[in-house]
């Protein structure tokens, strides 16, 4: 069970590699209930393919995610939102005639116009 002290989500020695180019070596991250982080960096510094990697768009070459101190396995984005893992990727393409938290939970399927 997660506290208020307790990380929510770990991702611990997250590694990965496209082809022979290493995107993300050893990387550590955690977020504790109640936080709000913001990724900052260069491009190609890996922040999108570390959050893709826990929104299961990617496979993690190494290292483990742990949810709510459990190691998760996230083999696709399905697995994510079954974690309780969402997320809103700067691509994002908007509906103008959409509210915000519509926009936000347009793909989930519990909800309703």
């Amino acid at each position: 069970m997660t506290t208020a002290n307790s990380p929510a989500i770990e991702m611990r020695s997250i590694e990965k590699s496209f082809g022979t180019n290493p995107v993300l070596k050893n990387v550590d991250f955690s977020v504790t209930v109640g936080e709000v982080h913001a990724l900052a960096g260069e491009n190609g510094a890996g922040k999108s393919t570390l959050m893709k990697i826990l929104q299961g768009v990617y496979q993690k070459d190494a290292g483990e995610i742990l949810v709510s101190g459990q190691v998760t396995e996230i083999e696709d984005t399905f697995a994510a939102r079954r974690a309780g893992i969402g997320m809103v990727f700067q691509e994002f393409s908007l509906i103008p005639s959409l509210t915000v938290a519509q926009n936000i939970f347009l793909t989930n399927r519990t909800w309703h116009i």
